[in-house]
């Protein structure tokens, strides 16, 4: 990729990845501490930040109200074979995730019902694992795309976002 708006796109990529590996901590520390809706709700995160990096990386930034999985299943066709084939794969269970995003957080409805409901351990643990399969996929494809080979940890990520893509970054004053 060359040029200054490929380096963003590059660097919105790479930032989309370093949220989705906190959101995996946290859908990880959820499962430690037993709360199975956080681990649903951040492992659903995870995912749709590994899709926004791959969109942006094709100029599609997604800042309003959504449903990321139909946006992101079009572009599918449009990769590589082998990794479209991986993504296809993990698709319909995404799908099944991303409806996890409502009802883990809220337990009333923009109407005002109210919906209480029990999240299981084993749901939990099977979204972090598809959500940790779909984000390796996604750093293999980035890598693909950009060329480059990019660092794995969120910390490690943070840094070589700073020191590569200065000239991009915005940074907001300590506090």
């Amino acid at each position: 990729m060359d040029g200054e708006f490929q380096h963003k796109e590059e660097a919105r990529a790479l930032a989309y990845l370093r949220d989705a590996l906190g959101d995996l901590e946290l859908a990880e520390t959820a499962i430690e501490a037993k709360l199975f809706e956080g681990c649903l709700f951040h492992s659903q995160q995870g995912i749709e930040k590994g899709m926004k990096a791959i969109l942006a990386l094709f100029g599609i930034l997604i800042s309003k109200e959504h449903r990321i999985s139909d946006l992101f299943g079009n572009e599918v066709e449009n990769f590589e074979d082998e990794l479209k084939e991986k993504f296809k794969k993990l698709l319909p269970s995404i799908e099944d995730i991303e409806w996890y995003y409502i009802p883990t957080r809220y337990s009333v409805s923009v109407r005002g019902d109210i919906h209480l409901r029990a999240f299981s351990e084993t749901d939990a643990i099977k979204a972090y694992k598809t959500s940790k399969a779909f984000l390796d996929i996604c750093f293999n494809f980035v890598e693909l795309k950009i060329e480059k080979d990019i660092p794995k940890g969120r910390k490690e990520l943070f840094e070589y976002l700073k020191k590569e893509y200065k000239d991009v970054i915005k940074s907001l004053p300590e506090r």
